[in-house]
């Protein structure tokens, strides 16, 4: 049942926090409370004609730009690429910014990439570091999940690695973007990263703590890992029968505080 397994590829991209399963599924996870959404007057608009037409905040209140283009806005890679050795904590690309695309954010940097995004809003360039990986992954994911469906079929079809079957499920349960947010945090493990392989592991929150999961201070972070490869020049998120099929406990993690990773916001 994909929604009780695109979301779970989408790992938690998925949909920060909002009920993962619905009614008629397996009730035994905890549930997340969506938290409320933040105000925010509208911003100015920017000239005509520049890169972008004004900013926005997710549901907890963090930051993006708005681009004109709705793929996005590519920016100037100004500075060197990360490097290629994995660190711990990973620190965050240079000139890191979050973008508002197809109605959620989507991480863009000045050294680790995307440097091109198509027509059909495919997005490349992305360096081949642990910072590039974990880039390409959000955006993968965030783009075949959300993006309009000639957007999901053009980044299935360059940018996952899996069955027709299995991407044919991706293309068919687009979800929507009220509640999707910024990540938390985000962690590469030494034993998990090669020049040719990473599982990148995000977490978003804090949300309220559901019953099922009680914490010290009642908020909790919710999250899970994305398996990536290195193929012809690029990242591709992997996507197996076993993500798909399997139950959404043997991939999602709650968290008190992941104070294992690195804050990208």
């Amino acid at each position: 049942m994909w929604a009780t397994s695109v979301v779970v590829i989408v790992v938690v991209t998925s949909i920060a926090g909002v009920a993962l399963l619905s009614d008629d599924e397996d009730n035994s996870q905890p549930r997340v409370a969506v938290p409320p959404p933040v105000s925010q007057e509208p911003s100015e608009p920017l000239p005509d004609g520049g890169p972008y037409t004004g900013s926005d905040v997710d549901v907890i209140g963090r930051g993006m730009r708005v681009p004109a283009d709705p793929n996005g806005h590519v920016l100037e890679q100004t500075v060197r690429t990360s490097s290629p050795r994995l660190t711990q904590p990973i620190s965050a690309p240079q000139g890191l910014e979050w973008q508002k695309v197809y109605g959620v954010p989507m991480p863009f940097s000045t050294s680790d990439g995307p440097t091109t995004i198509s027509a059909e809003g495919v997005p490349s360039g992305f360096s081949r570091t642990p910072q590039g990986a974990a880039l390409a992954t959000l955006q993968i994911l965030m783009r075949i999940t959300y993006g309009p469906r000639e957007v999901r079929q053009a980044v299935l079809d360059s940018s996952v690695i899996g069955s027709a079957e299995l991407k044919n499920i991706v293309l068919n349960a687009p979800s929507e973007a009220q509640y999707q947010t910024v990540p938390a945090a985000v962690q590469i493990l030494e034993d998990r990263y090669t020049e040719d392989s990473a599982s990148v592991r995000w977490m978003f929150g804090p949300f309220p703590a559901p019953e099922e999961f009680p914490t010290t201070n009642g908020t909790v972070y919710h999250g899970g890992a994305i398996p990536a490869i290195w193929e012809n020049g690029r990242w591709k998120v992997k996507l197996t029968e076993a993500v798909v099929s399997s139950e959404l406990r043997d991939f999602e993690e709650y968290l008190d505080d992941p104070r294992w990773a690195t804050t990208w916001f």
